[in-house]
């Protein structure tokens, strides 16, 4: 199954899939419950970012998985907007875990249970 990272209710449409099913998408995905903790970190985001096979799931996101990523640009963008509510950001990034000057285009969106979903896009930039 692909869904087109464009797609407007991507996250609700997330939720719908397998592991198996996220795996296979060509963007990464992950997964942050409410407490900031990796619960989820997509086979393509591991590979793609570089990060590859280290531990993440139960780690908090922002302080030890991508904590080039707990600034004010990135971490605090989606803190002021969840602070607004339902939560749905699309934005530019330069820097990934094995490149630093690799630009991304994020998008995260609300989980159901308060968490978020975070989504990396690579291709075309």
């Amino acid at each position: 199954m692909t869904l087109d990272f464009d797609r407007p209710d991507l996250a609700h449409a997330m939720e719908k899939l397998s592991l198996e099913q996220i795996d296979e998408l060509p963007f990464g995905v992950i997964r942050v419950d409410p407490e900031g903790c990796v619960v989820l970190l997509s086979r393509t985001e591991a590979e793609l970012s570089g990060f590859g096979k280290r531990p993440a799931i139960g780690k908090i996101f922002f302080s030890d998985v991508a904590p080039c990523m707990g600034v004010d640009g990135f971490q605090g963008r989606i803190q002021r907007a969840r602070e607004h509510g339902h939560l749905d950001l699309e934005f530019g990034w330069v820097g990934d875990f094995s490149d630093r000057n690799r630009q991304l285009r994020v998008r995260v969106q609300s989980a159901s249970d308060g968490g978020i979903w975070v989504f990396m896009d690579r291709s075309g930039l």
